[in-house]
């Protein structure tokens, strides 16, 4: 910048600072009049100038100008000869010529019109040279002649083009860094001071590009730094810092940046307890870091599990205070609840003998009048029910039992007569039969066995046929009248009773249905083992258990093998067989002998060993005796005679031996037919699940079958689905475990087992820390503890064999049991523990917060009740006289 230009820029920036924001300045206005005078200077016609009248005429006052001019025209206007005689035209003729004569211009008339083209010029430059005059003297400009002319619009062009300058530095300025010191030094007019801001200014421009290139750099590193180390950073740049320190740390940590990278990006996922606990590690970086790298990992884990272990431990305890409990105070609170339930149980049996209303009951002389049943008066029994209602005979007898066709005859044809009905073997009961009690009750619970056989279906044909033509199952349509829709579901539900096959499956469509889940009639849990797997998706929990050491003794579940031969629809071998072992089992006095049904796979099987039987009595009065006692053999007022029978006419008996003949085999030609009569048909499965549930304590298959020819299921290791892939399962799972095949059984109902919707057989098998420290202490003091948790209601976690009986003498089970039977207190320490003792006489429950709190206490007691159990003046199994007789 030159020293006229810092020189104007100080003096005239003022013109540009003295203006409110977004008003025009001083300056402005100036640079705008500036510009305006120069544009109406450079609108005149400088023609008109002349050199040497034009400075005359500029020193003229401004009435004398406009005089002259006016008499300048006028002189030029006079046309006529008389207008230019006249005196006054002379007069001023002569004047305008003389002031030509003065100013070296010749005094003739042609110079006339330049005189008056000069006077215009002059007229028009006069306000234009004062404004001009005025504007150079406020800026501080030379001072404008007062004759100048044709130079006017070079001055007022530089005035315009200096004022412009200003403008756009001092626009300029405005927007420079310290703008307010900047015009302060400019103001001085100083040279020095001017340049040493400018170095200042220079210097903070290099600041600034540094600092923002510091920044660009920052912006790539921001998705890697925390928003604190960020907004760190960022403050260091601004406040021109080095950044040296912090990010010298970062150089520091490099070694370790990936894996804490990644532990960051995690560490946004972890709740607020992760991150403290991680803390707490923190405080133990020393003994961590003293653990060798490949074993810090497994370390790590195991003091995880072990303080999460024991925070939900802590957790549970708060939430549950009964977790506390001593083993004493839980063993006074059991005994005080069985104390309660026997009391409950005695009040309700006295409440149902004496808690009758005397009040509702009739008189004596109307009851004698009712239960006339003799004489001429006597009533029928139906007339005696109908009229002892009403005298209050349901409130003597509240429950009664009967069949249908029993109930249809004798009951009043009353609604709601029964607060309820209760239905037994529903599955084998047409709907049309239960119509009549069910209208006599006003809550029905129907029971039965959906895998057993359903009733004969003989008239079902006949019965759909009734509306077959009048029905055709068609909705009615929209736009269909009340009346018309409610025939139509009126008929729906007509058709679709009579569609059921049974009254379970009708009830089962139309009521809220539960599962009874326990089987008590087994005396063993591997009569039942094939069923449970098979057909009830192993829900059924057993209360009964035996070493296999016993299993393979007593032989639950034997199979004999005596190829005989299949002709004429019987087997002549198999029936010898049965009655030899009948023969057999009854050489036994009459009260060690079991009660004994046998089973054929038809019925002329059936007929033939009913002929053995009679002749085998007629040859041998030992074995007719028996027979005799055995036939009229009955238990607690029930008929437990020997029976024979077929496959189809099993269900509902019941006994302690079962013998099956299988019946079919090989013909005389030696080919197998996998002809198996009923067993073979649809729903023949469930036909065998009666046959094979009915033994208490014993099931003998007598079978001359060739079980890998029966089906193609164990060849080809597929889940069974027809009903001789099951019978083919039964035979081999009966086999494997007359032979003592555990292994190839279990395998065996794994794939029979098609029904997975319940889980709790993979439950147990979970890994449990606390039963396999109990199991190695039990091992360490020398017993054999042999698992027998099988996931339902009666499992236990250990049972040791008492060496002496062959059987389980005690049943240990770690923590109270887990099952949804056994979720109320007292089935799971009063009903589960009477009904396991029946097998397991002794049962200890070892406490994991007693082995963890006071673990010699616990480790004590469990060794002493092991020893209680074992010692020789120990009870008597409650199975083991039984098992003797076998």
């Amino acid at each position: 910048m030159r020293e006229e230009q810092r020189q104007r820029l100080a003096h005239w920036l003022p013109l540009f600072r003295d203006a409110a924001p977004g008003q025009p300045s001083r300056g402005d206005g100036l640079l705008a009049e500036a510009e305006q005078i120069e544009r109406q200077l450079r609108q005149l016609d400088l023609e008109r100038h002349a050199p040497l009248l034009s400075p005359a005429l500029a020193m003229l006052e401004e009435n004398n100008l406009e005089r002259f001019q006016a008499h300048t025209r006028q002189v030029l206007e006079a046309r006529t000869w008389l207008a230019r005689l006249n005196p006054l035209h002379l007069l001023r003729r002569g004047r305008l010529r003389r002031f030509l004569r003065e100013h070296g211009e010749a005094d003739d008339d042609s110079r006339l019109a330049a005189l008056l083209g000069a006077c215009d010029l002059e007229r028009q430059w006069r306000p234009l040279r004062r404004q001009l005059a005025a504007l150079q003297q406020s800026l501080g400009l030379a001072t404008v002649a007062t004759d100048a002319g044709p130079e006017l619009t070079g001055l007022a062009g530089h005035a315009s083009q200096q004022l412009r300058e200003i403008q756009t530095l001092a626009r300029g300025l405005a927007q420079a860094p310290r703008a307010e010191q900047l015009d302060a030094v400019i103001l001085t007019g100083e040279k020095q001071r001017f340049e040493a801001l400018l170095g200042d200014l220079d210097a903070a421009l290099i600041r600034q590009a540094a600092r923002q290139l510091s920044l660009d750099k920052l912006k790539v590193l921001a998705d890697w730094l925390g928003d604190e180390l960020l907004e760190q950073l960022h403050r260091a740049i601004a406040g021109n810092q080095s950044n040296l320190p912090a990010l010298g740390r970062l150089r520091e940590a490099l070694p370790q940046l990936v894996a804490y990278q990644r532990f960051r990006g995690r560490a946004g996922q972890l709740e607020a307890t992760d991150l403290e606990f991680l803390a707490l590690l923190r405080q133990r970086q020393e003994r961590l870091d003293a653990i060798p790298v490949e074993e810090l990992e497994a370390t790590v884990r195991r003091m995880l599990n072990r303080e999460a272990r024991l925070g939900w431990k802590q957790r549970l305890e708060q939430d549950n205070p009964e977790l506390l409990f001593s083993q004493d105070e839980a063993r006074a609170r059991v005994a005080s609840l069985a104390e309660a339930d026997v009391q409950m149980r005695a009040l309700n049996r006295e409440l149902l003998g004496k808690g009758i209303d005397a009040a509702r009951l009739g008189s004596r002389k109307q009851w004698e009048d009712v239960t006339r049943l003799t004489g001429k008066r006597s009533r029928r029994l139906r007339e005696f029910i109908e009229l002892g209602a009403e005298l209050g005979l349901m409130s003597l007898r509240p429950v009664w039992l009967m069949n249908p066709d029993l109930a249809s005859r004798v009951l009043p044809l009353k609604a709601g007569l029964f607060d309820m009905v209760i239905y037994d073997e529903a599955s084998q009961m047409p709907v049309e039969f239960a119509l009549p009690t069910l209208y006599r009750g006003r809550v029905t619970v129907v029971s039965g066995d959906e895998k057993q056989m359903p009733p004969t279906a003989f008239f079902s044909s006949r019965v759909e046929s009734d509306e077959a033509e009048l029905f055709d199952g068609e909705a009615p349509d929209e736009d269909a009248d009340e009346e018309q829709r409610e025939a139509y579901e009126d008929t729906w539900n007509r058709r679709e009773i009579k569609d059921c096959p049974d009254l379970l499956q009708l009830a089962r469509n139309a009521l809220p249905s539960t599962t009874l889940q326990i089987h008590y009639r087994s005396a063993y849990r591997e009569l039942i083992g094939f069923s449970n797997a098979s057909f009830y998706g192993n829900r059924l929990s057993v209360p009964v258990r035996h070493p296999q050491a016993n299993i393979l003794r007593i032989k639950p579940l034997e199979l004999i093998q005596v190829n005989g031969l299949y002709q004429n629809q019987s087997n002549e071998r198999e029936a010898e067989r049965v009655v030899d072992y009948l023969a057999e089992l009854w050489r036994q006095p009459y009260a060690a002998r079991p009660s004994v049904g046998v089973v054929t796979f038809n019925r002329k099987q059936a007929d033939l060993i009913e002929e053995r039987l009679e002749l085998r009595a007629e040859q041998d009065e030992t074995f007719r005796a028996a027979y005799s006692e055995e036939r009229e053999r009955s238990e607690d007022g029930e008929d437990m005679g020997v029976f024979v029978k077929n496959v189809e006419n099993v269900q509902g008996d019941e006994r302690d031996v079962i013998v099956f003949s299988s019946t079919f085999g090989r013909n005389g030609q030696g080919s197998f037919r996998r002809n198996f009569g009923v067993l073979g048909q649809t729903g023949g499965e469930r036909r065998l699940n009666v046959a094979v549930t009915r033994a208490r304590r014993k099931v003998v298959m007598i079978t001359s079958m060739p079980i890998g020819d029966i089906s193609d299921m164990l060849g080809t290791q597929r889940s069974p689905s027809s009903p001789r892939d099951y019978l083919q399962g039964y035979l081999e799972y009966a086999r494997a475990l007359s032979a003592g095949e555990f292994a190839g059984t279990g395998q065996l109902l794994e794939r029979l087992q098609t029904d997975r919707s319940d889980q709790r057989r993979q439950h147990y098998q979970r890994h449990d820390g606390f039963s396999e420290i109990v199991g190695e202490y039990i091992r360490s003091l020398g017993w054999s503890a042999a698992p027998a948790g099988e996931g339902d209601a009666f499992g236990l976690d250990f049972a040791i064999e008492n060496p002496a009986t062959g059987l389980y003498a005690i049943g240990i089970e770690c923590d109270a049991p887990c099952h949804p039977l056994l979720e109320r207190a007292r089935a799971r320490e009063i009903w589960r523990p009477s009904v396991l003792r029946r097998a397991i006489p002794h049962l200890h429950r070892v406490s994991s917060q007693g082995w963890y709190h006071d673990g010699d206490n616990e480790r004590a007691r469990l060794r002493a009740a092991i020893e209680k159990a074992l010692a020789p003046s120990a009870e008597t199994h409650p199975t083991a006289a039984a098992e003797a007789s076998q």
